[in-house]
């Protein structure tokens, strides 16, 4: 089998109508990327997202998918040789990674930093959605206990927040300062509240804090983090996604009996992808982050469905899902 031709779609997948002024305004993730990778058998696969130099992409024609099992290859690439490796074998991706651990995979909602009311009015439509752990950026131009505390009275009790600060906090006691204002409510988890480098301050939020601390896989050094104990769980597959990099990072995290989640922005392509590699993933236990869902179509069918914050992994060959060929020419430039 050889690779014939990559076809390469920029589109503009909108976002729902809720937001949709204000991600225009603030230009985030406006254009995407959908990938059709051909074979001289006739078998094609997809993936999105990531554009990729045009000399990058010549450099697997005339190439056999199966060349790159390991997960080496760029990441819109790998999710289209996955799915043209699952195609011909007449497997699902997840048996080309490993033992399959898990049949559902928890997927969180994301939000920029918004008002209360936008937040409240996001965690409703993500809640309606079958969401139930929604990461939030927090950020000191607004006030985080009145936005928290918008989004608690919106949603049911068992709706999770993972705080995402970005290092803002700055420093151990103002982070301790915000764990304590919040302290009364469903805190999923902190995530990189102080600058990653300062383990010291790491060690010292997590001898006074009972709220898990995650920061990103490999920066301070992963073995330093985990001999330190800074931090309660790791976010892996950022900014490198390839699959030999998530794998590699699980693993480490796994050996200090870590749990980690998945972080892979892209559209509906990158959401079945993450759902099989979180499902050869004993410790991939926390909702994995992609934002498909924040877009009105995520332009493959059948649709990844959430159930009570779980994704179903998909059990058709190679990724599970196709490109809904409407909704992309509705949207392609």
């Amino acid at each position: 089998m050889k690779i014939t031709d990559i076809e390469v779609m920029q589109v503009k997948a909108p976002y729902h109508q809720g937001i949709s002024e204000l991600m225009i305004r603030r230009n985030l993730y406006q254009i995407n990327y959908v990938y059709r990778v051909y074979t001289d058998e006739g078998i094609v696969g997809i993936g999105d997202d990531g554009k990729q130099p045009d000399e990058v992409i010549q450099r697997y024609i005339g190439r056999n998918p199966f060349e790159f099992i390991n997960g080496s290859a760029p990441t819109p690439l790998q999710q289209a040789f996955y799915d043209i490796m699952g195609k011909a074998l007449d497997v699902p991706m997840y048996q080309l990674l490993g033992e399959k651990v898990h049949h559902k995979v928890p997927i969180a909602y994301w939000s920029i930093d918004m008002t209360p009311e936008e937040w409240a009015n996001e965690a409703k439509h993500a809640y309606a959605l079958g969401y139930r752990v929604h990461k939030i950026k927090a950020r000191p131009w607004f006030e985080i206990v009145e936005q928290v505390q918008a989004i608690s009275e919106a949603v049911p009790a068992n709706y999770q927040l993972r705080v995402d600060a970005n290092d803002s906090f700055e420093t151990p006691a103002q982070t301790l300062k915000v764990v304590d204002l919040l302290q009364e409510y469903n805190i999923e988890s902190f995530e990189t509240p102080i600058p990653q480098k300062d383990i010291e301050g790491y060690v010292e939020i997590k001898q006074h804090c009972d709220v898990p601390i995650t920061i990103h896989f490999g920066n301070p050094d992963p073995i330093e983090a985990i001999k330190a104990n800074m931090n309660d769980s790791f976010i892996i597959a950022y900014p490198d996604s390839r699959a030999s990099n998530a794998k590699y990072e699980a693993a480490v995290s796994q050996a200090a009996h870590l749990p980690v989640w998945l972080q892979i922005v892209g559209l509906g392509v990158t959401t079945a992808y993450v759902t099989h590699l979180s499902a050869t993933m004993p410790n991939a236990t926390m909702p994995a982050i992609t934002l498909s869902c924040l877009r009105e179509n995520a332009l493959v069918k059948p649709a990844i469905q959430m159930e009570d914050g779980y994704a179903t992994v998909p059990e058709r060959p190679g990724l599970g899902v196709e490109l809904d060929e409407d909704a992309l020419d509705n949207c392609r430039i």
